[in-house]
């Protein structure tokens, strides 16, 4: 009797079983998802073009404290993005960039990055990266004031992958930071991390 009662409730699990299947195969599609609001990827990219087209050259000082020994030194720097193109077909941002520190060139280069690999987009002060920068370089104790204030917008692909644009406007850097994060979302790209 008992075993009779185990295929009773083994073939009634089963027929649960199809009939819940069968369901679920014929239940509809979920929504798509609505359409993205915002401008379209022409227009952002177009948008970011122009912002950082616009830049011009970018001259400022870092004025220099060692907090260890009380050493003060002044650097002057300077840096011109040119050829920029936003490239919306591909999703892809490049320029050239030259760099100058101290009336030394220390960068003359190429640049271009996907968006679809951009993790995020944040703007920050240069004291900040400047501060990153020497830390790395072995002095910690060192902090610089710069000059007139100049705000960097990074798009980080990870911590040591990031490209850097110099703004002497901070709302105009927040700007193209927003166009540029809306057209990471639009190529594909952003913090893919679920926590």
């Amino acid at each position: 009797m008992p075993r009779f009662y185990l295929w009773i409730v083994s073939v009634l699990s089963l027929a649960f079983l199809a009939v819940g299947l069968a369901v679920a195969q014929n239940a509809p599609a979920p929504a798509p998802k609505p359409a993205d609001s915002g401008p379209s990827l022409a227009v952002t990219m177009q948008f970011i073009q122009e912002g950082l087209s616009q830049l011009g050259q970018v001259n400022y000082a870092a004025y220099n404290y060692d907090n260890a020994d009380g050493t003060r030194w002044t650097t002057q720097f300077s840096t011109v993005d040119t050829n920029v193109v936003a490239d919306a077909a591909a999703c892809r941002i490049s320029y050239h960039e030259k760099r100058t520190k101290d009336g030394s060139v220390t960068s003359d280069t190429d640049y271009w990055f996907s968006l679809r690999e951009v993790k995020d987009v944040i703007v920050e002060p240069r004291e900040k990266l400047l501060k990153k920068v020497n830390t790395a370089n072995g002095h910690p104790s060192w902090d610089a004031k710069i000059g007139p204030p100049i705000t960097m917008l990074l798009a980080r692909k990870a911590e040591n992958t990031e490209w850097y644009f110099y703004f002497l406007d901070e709302d105009q850097a927040n700007r193209v930071a927003k166009a540029m994060t809306h057209a990471v979302e639009l190529c594909g790209g952003g913090n893919k991390d679920p926590f």
